[in-house]
C-alpha cells in the first residue's frame, strides 16, 4: 500500500463520505458563531444588571439604616446604571426627595424609572404614587390624578386622590371620600386628611356643607375604633364633636398617654384643659417650627392680659424656625429663622418645587444680601444664558443695591441710586419680632434691570486669561471696556452708540498699546442686555511701531 503522506493514525475519508464531513462541519461552525454572538450580545447587560442590583441593594439598606446622604452619594454616581435598573432611580428619587434637592429632580428620576420599566426591589406603583405626591405638592392636580388612576386601588392612593380632588373643589370630593369610608373603615390615614380638610374650611370662614355633616357623623361614630390605630385623631375631631365633655375626655386622654404636639394646644386650651402659661409654655418648648397659623389661633385664646405679656416675652427672644403656609396645603412657602428674637434668615418658594424663589440673609434683623431667581427673558450669548439664573444681591444699606453677581457677571450700579426691596416685614403681635414676607408689588428683579440700573458691569476676560473686564455704561449703553491682567491694563475698547469700533491691546504686557483692531460695522438687532456682551468681530488689525503714534 502506498504512503499517502498522512500519518499513520489518520485515515482519509472516504470520496464518498468527504461531502458529508465538511458540510458536517461547516455547519457546526456557523452554529458556534451564533451562539457566540449572542453571548456577546448579552453579557455586557446582564452584566450591568447584576452591577445595578448591587448597587441598589446597597442604598435600600443604606437609606432603612438612615444614612441618606451617603444613599444620595452613592446612587447619583450609579446613574449610569439607570438605563438597565427602575430601582435605581426610584431610590435616587427617594433621596432626593428626603434631602431636599428639589422636586423637579425627584420628578426626573420617577419618570426615567417608570420609562425603563426593570424592577426588582420595587413596583411601578411605588414611583407613582411618590410621582403623584410631587405633583400635587406642585399644585398639578389634574396631572397626580392621571398617575394615580394607572394605580392599583388602596389607602395611600386614596388620601393622594382625596388631596388632589380637595384643591380642585369640585363635585367629586364628597362621592369619592364616602366610597373611602366604606372600602377602609379601618384605616386612618383618610379620616386625618379629613378633620384637616374641615379645619381648613372653617380656618377660611366657610361653613361646612351638608355631606361635610353627614361624612363627619360617621368618623365621629367609628372614631373609638379608629383611635386605636392613630390616637392624635382625637384632638383633631375633638373641636366638631358636638359633646364638649366627651371632647374634654378624649383630648385629655390623649394628653395622658401622648407628648402633645404643638398642634393640639389650642384645642386643649379652648376645652379648659390647661391654662394660658402652660399652653405657651409647651408651644416655645416644642421642638420644631412653629406655624404663623398656630401662633395667631393661640394668641386669640389668651384672655387674660397677663399671658399675652408672656406671649410676646417668649416670642421676643424665640430662637427658631417660624413658617407660614398661605394656602394651607401643608407645604409652607415662606420659612423665617430667629436667634433671641432676631431675623437671621429667610426662604420663599412660591411655586413649592423646593427651589426657593427668593432667599434673604440678615444680620440682626437688617438685610445684607439676597439670593433671587432671575426669569428667562430671552436672552442669548456667552455671558447671559436662556435658562433662569440665581443673582446674589448685596445691599449697601437696604434698599440701596451695592452689587448684583449673577453667571459670573458683576453689575454695579451708582451709589445709592439702585433701590431693590423684595421684603415687607410685619411685627408679630406687638413683639418687636418682624416676620418677612415677599414683596408680590415690588418689580421682579430681571437682566434687563440689572443693566439699565448699572455703571459698570464686570466679567471674566475672554482674551487674556485670570483677567477681568470692566464695561462702563450710561443708562445700560456701554461707551468704554476696558481689561486688566492684576493691575495692568492690557486692553480699552471704545464705543460708538453702544457698538464697539476701536480697540488697543497691549499683547506683550509692556504698557504699551502696540496693537489697534478696527471692528466690522456689521449692525444688527441687538437687545439692551446684551449690548454689553458685544461681539468680537474685528474687520482688521493694525501693529504700531515704537516711535508710531496711535
Amino acid at each position: 500500500m502506498k504512503s499517502t503522506g498522512f500519518p499513520a493514525v489518520y485515515t482519509r475519508p472516504e470520496a464518498g463520505t468527504s461531502r458529508w464531513y465538511f458540510f458536517f462541519l461547516a455547519f457546526f461552525l456557523l452554529l458556534l458563531g451564533a451562539v457566540l454572538r449572542v453571548n456577546a450580545l448579552d453579557d455586557s447587560p446582564r452584566g450591568d444588571a447584576a452591577v445595578a442590583e448591587r448597587y441598589a441593594q446597597w442604598a435600600k439598606e443604606a437609606i432603612e439604616r438612615g444614612q441618606w446622604g451617603e444613599a444620595l452619594a452613592g446612587l447619583e454616581r450609579a446613574s449610569d446604571f439607570a438605563n438597565v435598573s427602575s430601582d435605581i432611580s426610584y431610590l435616587l428619587a427617594l433621596a432626593r426627595s428626603h434631602e431636599n434637592k428639589g422636586r423637579g429632580l425627584v420628578l426626573e428620576a420617577l419618570e426615567r424609572s417608570l420609562v425603563v420599566n426593570c424592577w426588582n426591589l420595587y413596583r411601578p406603583e411605588a414611583a407613582r404614587l411618590l410621582k403623584a405626591e410631587n405633583l400635587i405638592d406642585l399644585r398639578a392636580y389634574s396631572q397626580a390624578l392621571g398617575e394615580l388612576s394607572l394605580v392599583g386601588k388602596g389607602p395611600d392612593e386614596a388620601v393622594l386622590t382625596l388631596k388632589a380632588l380637595a384643591a380642585l373643589q369640585g363635585d367629586d370630593f364628597h362621592r369619592y371620600m364616602t366610597e373611602t369610608l366604606d372600602r377602609y373603615p379601618r384605616e386612618s390615614d383618610p379620616v386625618r386628611f379629613f378633620l384637616s380638610y374641615l379645619k381648613n374650611e372653617v380656618m377660611a370662614g366657610r361653613n361646612l356643607e351638608k355631606d361635610d355633616q353627614e361624612l363627619l357623623e360617621l368618623v365621629i361614630r367609628r372614631l373609638p375604633v379608629l383611635l386605636l390605630k392613630d390616637q392624635e385623631l382625637a384632638w383633631m375631631a375633638a373641636p366638631f364633636m358636638r359633646d364638649r365633655d366627651e371632647a374634654k375626655r378624649l383630648v385629655s386622654a390623649y394628653r395622658a398617654v401622648n407628648k402633645p404636639v404643638p398642634a393640639s394646644l389650642p384645642i386643649a386650651l379652648k376645652l379648659g384643659i390647661i391654662d394660658g402659661e402652660t399652653a405657651l409654655e409647651e408651644l416655645f418648648a416644642a421642638r420644631g417650627a412653629l406655624d404663623m397659623a398656630l401662633l395667631a389661633e393661640t394668641w386669640e385664646l389668651l384672655d387674660q392680659d397677663e399671658t399675652k405679656a408672656v406671649f410676646r416675652r417668649n416670642l421676643s427672644v424665640y430662637s427658631g424656625v417660624i413658617t407660614e403656609d398661605a394656602d394651607r396645603d401643608g407645604i409652607p412657602e415662606s420659612s423665617a429663622e430667629y436667634s433671641g428674637g432676631l431675623l437671621g434668615f429667610y426662604t420663599y418658594d412660591a411655586d413649592q418645587d423646593g427651589v426657593p424663589d427668593l432667599t434673604g440673609y440678615f444680620e440682626a434683623g437688617d438685610p445684607l444680601g439676597a439670593q433671587v431667581l432671575i426669569p428667562p427673558d430671552g436672552a442669548r450669548g456667552a455671558g447671559l444664558p436662556a435658562e433662569a439664573g440665581r443673582a446674589a444681591v448685596q445691599w449697601e444699606r437696604y434698599p440701596a443695591v451695592l452689587e448684583v453677581k449673577l453667571d459670573g457677571v458683576r453689575y454695579i450700579p451708582r451709589p445709592l441710586d439702585f433701590y431693590f426691596s423684595p421684603f415687607t416685614f410685619v411685627e408679630l403681635w406687638g413683639s418687636g419680632v418682624l416676620f418677612p414676607r415677599k414683596d408680590i408689588l415690588s418689580p421682579p428683579l430681571t437682566r434687563r434691570v440689572l443693566v439699565s440700573q448699572s455703571l459698570k458691569v464686570e466679567r471674566p476676560s475672554l482674551e487674556f486669561k485670570g483677567g477681568i473686564e470692566v464695561v462702563e455704561l450710561n443708562q445700560g449703553i456701554p461707551v468704554r471696556a476696558r481689561e486688566y491682567v492684576g493691575d495692568l491694563m492690557v486692553s480699552e475698547t471704545e464705543f460708538l452708540r453702544g457698538r464697539p469700533q476701536i480697540q488697543r491691546v497691549d499683547l506683550d504686557f509692556d504698557g504699551r498699546m502696540e496693537t489697534v483692531r478696527h471692528f466690522r460695522h456689521s449692525y444688527r438687532p441687538v437687545e439692551l442686555e446684551r449690548l454689553w456682551d458685544y461681539d468680537r468681530d474685528i474687520d482688521y488689525t493694525v501693529t504700531v511701531g515704537m516711535d508710531d503714534e496711535l
